[in-house]
Formats: structure tokens, C-alpha cells, sequence
């Protein structure tokens, strides 16, 4: 079957590997006739007026020549390869060696990326002549950027050249995708306008108006001012570049914030266990407070039944010393009575009377003796109480300064952590440099609070323990005192 010469629609480049398959199925199905005699070979896509015989390598030659061709069209060049491949693989018994490698595989053409002046730089020419005023560049760049300010430049910037003169200039737009867009609109405007860079490349241009464009490779490549300009403040990219550049800043601030969330992650269980230690210190802290404070109960219960004791014991025997001096005097007036109302022996009695008196005087003795000790005990307890309050006050105190000293402790461990944390991410901003700052100067402040308040606990311990020791030789005071009493007692 012969191939006919209809009309068939064009396919494109991507295309032609799809269509070669298709001519190759109908090559092997006969469907296009190639072999018109044993050694006569004919094109079924060249047919023309002209029939043209080929042997074997003619074929393959003419099949791979035209199937390589980069401008003959796509449906025209699958064709060729497909017929190229079925000479090589279904009739290759009748070819030689050498002529098997002849074969041009079809390789798609590379294509390469436009590439643009970035950070997107737009190009005005054909300034009008008021914009065009040496002496007021600036007024002149402000009122292009007011002109054009539907395209949002970022900066507008008209070129002098080397005589001083200017008809150019250059509009900048924004680094990211958005000022991309803008550019983009700033060119299209002028292309539907009809004053593009084609526009304005013609002969004989209309100069009546401006004429703009996004800068290219071409633009930047250039000779002269704008050339000159284009590559002192940017560089050329393409789209693929660009999304290859944003693409890799994603991986690496994906990778950073990975680093970032994995130190944080360690910084959190290092937290948590410093919390589990703090927790574990204040439960410890509770039960040796409660210890502490039974124990302070308990001596101040044995303080109150002690001096309760003693002054019990006290009024005890000021009273046995009341009652025997009482005895004495009533024993004294007897003596006298029975003196006078009978005739016993005076020598006797006056005996009896001079030993009265003496225990009277022994009696006076033992009370001015008690006396004087009831006036060291009630000092003594006097102040033994006013130790014991200055002892609760310094525990007071030294718990107060223990509660604090283990908020400044907890303080400082946040503070460390904080600047761990800051030491960590990194102190890029301005703003972020001086709070690093500061946090430093807090902790050396703490750091200097927390030693100056261990200097005083350790003086208030030193303290509280000469005080205790002052207070049980007090205790022993009042014991002696205690047992002189009741000797005098029991001698008298």
C-alpha cells in the first residue's frame, strides 16, 4: 500500500517519538510498501512525481539524512526515523556491518532558558524632553516613578552618559515572584501600545511617546550606558534559576529549621529533666523544712515544760521557805509564852531561843539567797526567751533566704537556657544583639545576687548555730540555778 499525499495536521517536537512508533507499526504490518523487488527499495513518504529506486543503503541513508534534518518538519522527520529503523531492524540481513552504524539517532534539541536581568530591571527609552533636564534628575526620576506606579516600581533610576545627556532609564522592580509579575505587566503595556523593543528596533519608530521593555541577556550584553548599568547592579537569570535558587533556600532553611527544632528538642528534655531535679530538690527542701520544724516544736515544748518546771519548782520552795519561817516565829513566841508562864529552866530556854534565832537567821540567808537566785532565773529566762525569738527571727529570715536563693537558682537556670537558645539561632538582628546583651548582663547581675546571698546564708548558719549552743548553756544555767534551790532547801 502506497502512502497518499493528504493533508495531515503538524505535530510538534515533543510528538515525534509517538508518531515514529506509529509508522513503524505500519511499516512491519505492510501497511506501507517499502520493497518493490528483491534488490529495489522505494520511500513511501518521498513518492513525489518522480519515483525514486533505492537498494538497501540508499535507503538507509535517505531515511537517516532526512529523519536528523533539524528543519524539515516534525511529522515529516518521525516518518523518516520510523522507516530508518525498519531498514536497520527488519531488512538488517541485508545490510553490512558498517552500514549499521550509520544510523543518526534523533536527538530533541536543547533548549535554552531566556534569561533576565535580576533583581527584574525594566528599560525606558525615548524620554521626553521635560524628563530630560540634567539640572533636575531627581524630580525627573520621581515623576516616572508616579507615571508608572500601576507597575509598582521600587526605584527609578535615568542614566547620564558620558557628555552628561540622558534618554534612558531604568525602572527596578521588586526581588520576588510579585515584582517578576510587575515586570511582566510593565512590558506587556508597551507591547499592546505597540512601543516594545521591536517597536522600537524598527526603522523610521514613532518618537512621540515613551517606549519600555524587561531587560534581557541581550540588554545586558550590551555596549553603552544601559549595558554598563545592567551589570553593575544585577546579573542574569533565568526562570529555572530562580526557582532552583528558591528551592535550594527552602531545603537549607528546611534543613536549618530541622537543626534548629532538633537542639531545641534536646533543649526541652534537658529541661524537663532539670524540672524533674528542681521538683525532686523542693520535695527534699519540704521534708527537711517539716524536720527542721518538728524539731524546733519539740524544743520549744521541752523549753516551756523546762521553765515551767523550774518555776514551779520555784514557788515550791519560796513557799516551804514561807512556811518554815512562819514555824520558826510561831516556835519563838511560844518559847517567850512559856517563858513567862512557867518556871522551867531559863538556861534551857534561852538554848532553845538562841537556836530559834539562828535558824531565823539561816532562814533569812537561804530567802535573800533564793531571792537572788529567783532574780538570775527570771533573767536568765528573760533572756533566754529574747534568744529564742532572735532564733525564730534568723530562721525565719534564713528560710525566707533559702526560698529565695532557690528562685534566683531557677531564674538563672531559664536565663542559661535562654542564652543557650539565643547562642543557638544566632544573633543576626540588631534588635536580637542587644537582647542577647542584656540577657548576659541579667545573668552576671544573678550570677553576683546568688553569690553575695550564699556569703550571707553561710554567716546566718554560723550564727544560728552559736546561738543554739548559746542556748543550751542557758539550759544548763537553769538547771544549776534549779539545783542550788533545792539543796538550799533541803539544808535548811
Amino acid at each position: 500500500m502506497e502512502h497518499t499525499s493528504e493533508e495531515e495536521s503538524e505535530i510538534s517536537d515533543s510528538e515525534i517519538d509517538e508518531h515514529k512508533d506509529k509508522i513503524y507499526a505500519q511499516l512491519r504490518s505492510k501497511k506501507l510498501k517499502v520493497q518493490y523487488g528483491e534488490k529495489i527499495f522505494r520511500c513511501p513518504f518521498c513518492l513525489g512525481k518522480k519515483k525514486q529506486d533505492y537498494n538497501v543503503k540508499d535507503l538507509l541513508q535517505h531515511a537517516s539524512g532526512i529523519g536528523a534534518a533539524q528543519k524539515r518538519k516534525p511529522r515529516v522527520r518521525a516518518a523518516h526515523l520510523a522507516l530508518a529503523e525498519y531498514v536497520k531492524n527488519d531488512l538488517g540481513s541485508s545490510l553490512e556491518p558498517s552500514l549499521q552504524l550509520a544510523i543518526v539517532e534523533y536527538k530533541p534539541p536543547k533548549i535554552e532558558e531566556e534569561k533576565f536581568v535580576w533583581p527584574w530591571m525594566g528599560i525606558l527609552v525615548n524620554l521626553p524632553a521635560d524628563l530630560m533636564d540634567t539640572n533636575f534628575v531627581r524630580e525627573s526620576e520621581h515623576m516616572l516613578k508616579s507615571q508608572l506606579s500601576r507597575f509598582r516600581p521600587c526605584e527609578v533610576t535615568i542614566l547620564l552618559d558620558s557628555k552628561g545627556q540622558t534618554d534612558h532609564s531604568i525602572i527596578k522592580f521588586a526581588e520576588d515572584w510579585t515584582g517578576f509579575k510587575d515586570a511582566l505587566a510593565f512590558e506587556k503595556h508597551f507591547i499592546v501600545e505597540q512601543y516594545s523593543k521591536t517597536d522600537w528596533n524598527r526603522r523610521n519608530c514613532r518618537m512621540d511617546d515613551l517606549y519600555g521593555w524587561l531587560a534581557r541577556s541581550d540588554d545586558y550584553n550590551s555596549h553603552g550606558t544601559i549595558g554598563e548599568h545592567l551589570r553593575k547592579i544585577g546579573v542574569l537569570k533565568s526562570i529555572g534559576d530562580q526557582e532552583h535558587e528558591r528551592t535550594e533556600r527552602i531545603a537549607h532553611f528546611t534543613r536549618q529549621m530541622e537543626e534548629k527544632n532538633k537542639h531545641l528538642q534536646e533543649l526541652e528534655l534537658k529541661n524537663n529533666q532539670n524540672a524533674m531535679k528542681l521538683d525532686s530538690m523542693m520535695k527534699e527542701k519540704d521534708r527537711m523544712v517539716e524536720e527542721h520544724n518538728e524539731k524546733i516544736r519539740k524544743m520549744q515544748e521541752d523549753a516551756r515544760r523546762n521553765s515551767s518546771k523550774i518555776v514551779e519548782d520555784n514557788q515550791r520552795l519560796q513557799q516551804e521557805l514561807k512556811t518554815r519561817r512562819e514555824q520558826a516565829i510561831r516556835r519563838h513566841k511560844q518559847l517567850e509564852e512559856l517563858a513567862r508562864k512557867s518556871n522551867i529552866d531559863r538556861a534551857k530556854v534561852e538554848a532553845e531561843k538562841e537556836k530559834n534565832a539562828n535558824e531565823n537567821v539561816l532562814l533569812d540567808l537561804a530567802t535573800l539567797k533564793h531571792q537572788k537566785a529567783r532574780e538570775e532565773l527570771r533573767q536568765l529566762l528573760k533572756k533566754h526567751e529574747q534568744e529564742k525569738e532572735d532564733a525564730f527571727r534568723r530562721q525565719y529570715k534564713l528560710e525566707e533566704d533559702l526560698t529565695s536563693k532557690q528562685n534566683l537558682e531557677m531564674e538563672l537556670a531559664q536565663l542559661r537556657g535562654k542564652l543557650e537558645v539565643m547562642k543557638h539561632m544566632g544573633a543576626e538582628a540588631d534588635t536580637t544583639s542587644k537582647e542577647f546583651d542584656k540577657v548576659s548582663e541579667e545573668l552576671k547581675e544573678k550570677d553576683e545576687q546568688l553569690e553575695a546571698m550564699e556569703s550571707a546564708n553561710q554567716a546566718l548558719i554560723i550564727v544560728e548555730r552559736r546561738t543554739n549552743d548559746e542556748l543550751e548553756q542557758a539550759k544548763k544555767e537553769l538547771i544549776q540555778i534549779c539545783i542550788i534551790s533545792i539543796v538550799l532547801l533541803i539544808f535548811y
